[in-house]
């Protein structure tokens, strides 16, 4: 029995002749339809999550650091400069800017909070589109944010704290150093020009931005961190520990040079073992789909038991049918791999829609049995599916071709497998036992 024999033999098996389908060969495809929806949720958690993660560390790695943090040694601003122009002159760096972080007490209408402040050239709100993106102004102009004034951007969180609006002043109480005097007290006075908002409440509460030349004329205490902030077109590329290596080169010993993935390592370990575990999750929902494949070539085998015989006794090999059956186990698979990821896909890029079609379809059945247990529909709060304070507004949809294959070839390996017994047992029937006990 050569492969062609055995190849349409399985096709017999999965399409009968008209009128003799049978309750296992509809087993088959019903296992099929079982793969394929098993499928559905799989590439949609695979797909989503990886937008997802790449978003939220996006906001992260912006907000927290850079792609790539020069942190210097010397803790000079005048430094910083000299850095960041041998640093744009390496091709991988798209954008570097200086920034000095320290913390300080602020202080405006009898009260006072602890802030942490962050000293930058102003032309970093209106250049780089990740702060173009990532910050609003609630009260203010950032375009009113600029180097040659004592203007100062305050978080959402600070002003509400401090009764803080546009055109308000604020003092920050610093420990800087002076001579013969060691350690002391400063008081510094801004303007505020704007209060800004990054959609993130606890680090809006933190927060407060000055223009870069004021921080160079501080002496400030030991703490402060003088910073070089670099960026490249891709963070996520496989080229950045290499690009990590020549920044390290061009600043020379004065500087460590920080990964983004090392700064925020916890969140990102985080997020991508959350990832795997959703993955192994959904596939073993998959493997229980496969067993279905299992099962129904098992009753297929019994009814196909006298055709197997006179098969066999036609000269067929045990080895030449249960190729057969695996045959017709591998094509559920593959059945399954057609209709579950192109629906999986579909599902994926409509993500936003059908998140915004739920959220209101949710809303507006909790604000009808809001208003029958209350009598009240004005003090009503919507509901969010995703809170744009701890997550996002809009989730990126990231498609990794590469993953989608080893799922569809981790598909098949697990039908090929649920077939293997079955497909065994089928090729060991013995045709005379058989044909004797079907008179």
């Amino acid at each position: 029995m050569n492969f062609k024999s055995s190849f349409l033999f399985a096709k017999r098996i999965l399409f009968p002749k008209s009128g003799r389908s049978s309750i296992a060969t509809k087993s088959l495809f019903g296992s099929v339809l079982c793969i394929g929806i098993s499928l559905i949720p799989l590439v949609a958690v695979l797909t989503v999550s990886n937008g997802m993660i790449e978003g939220i560390t996006g906001r992260l790695i912006s907000l927290s650091s850079s792609h790539l943090e020069a942190v210097s040694f010397k803790k000079n601003a005048d430094s910083l400069d000299e850095a960041r122009a041998a640093v744009l002159e390496l091709p991988q760096i798209t954008a570097a800017y200086p920034m000095v972080n320290f913390s300080a007490l602020a202080t405006a209408n009898s009260k006072r909070c602890g802030i942490s402040v962050r000293a930058l050239p102003a032309d970093v709100f209106k250049n780089l589109k990740s702060y173009q993106e990532l910050y609003e102004a609630k009260d203010g102009s950032i375009q009113d944010f600029n180097d040659d004034s004592n203007g100062a951007l305050v978080g959402q969180g600070i002003a509400e704290k401090l009764g803080l609006k546009a055109g308000d002043k604020i003092r920050l109480v610093l420990v800087s150093k002076n001579e013969g005097v060691g350690l002391a007290p400063s008081v510094k006075t801004f303007n505020v020009v704007g209060t800004v908002s990054c959609g993130y409440r606890e680090l809006d509460a933190l927060w407060l931005f000055m223009p870069y030349p004021q921080a160079k004329k501080l002496s400030l205490q030991n703490d402060a961190v003088f910073s070089l902030m670099c960026q490249v077109q891709d963070p996520f590329s496989k080229d950045l520990p290499k690009i990590q290596a020549a920044l390290k080169k061009s600043l020379g010993s004065g500087y460590r040079v920080y990964r983004w993935d090392e700064l925020n390592r916890s969140q990102y370990e985080n997020f991508s073992s959350t990832k795997i575990l959703l993955i192994f999750i959904q596939l073993l929902i998959v493997l229980v789909a496969a067993v279905n494949i299992s099962s129904a070539l098992v009753m297929l085998a019994l009814e196909r038991r006298r055709e197997i015989a006179i098969l066999k006794s036609l000269g067929a090999t045990s080895k030449g049918v249960s190729l057969s059956f695996l045959m017709a186990g591998f094509s559920c698979g593959a059945g399954g791999l057609l209709l579950g990821i192109p629906l999986g896909l579909l599902f994926s890029v409509n993500i936003n829609g059908i998140i915004r079609f739920v959220e209101k379809a949710l809303n507006f059945v909790l604000r009808g049995l809001y208003f029958f247990a209350n009598n009240d529909i004005m003090n009503y709060r919507q509901i969010h599916l995703l809170d744009e304070e701890y997550y996002l507004n809009v989730i990126p949809v990231n498609i990794p071709f590469g993953d989608l294959f080893l799922i569809g070839f981790a598909t098949l390996l697990l039908s090929l497998a649920a077939s293997l017994l079955p497909a065994s047992k089928a090729g060991k029937e013995r045709p005379l036992d058989t044909l004797r006990n079907s008179r």
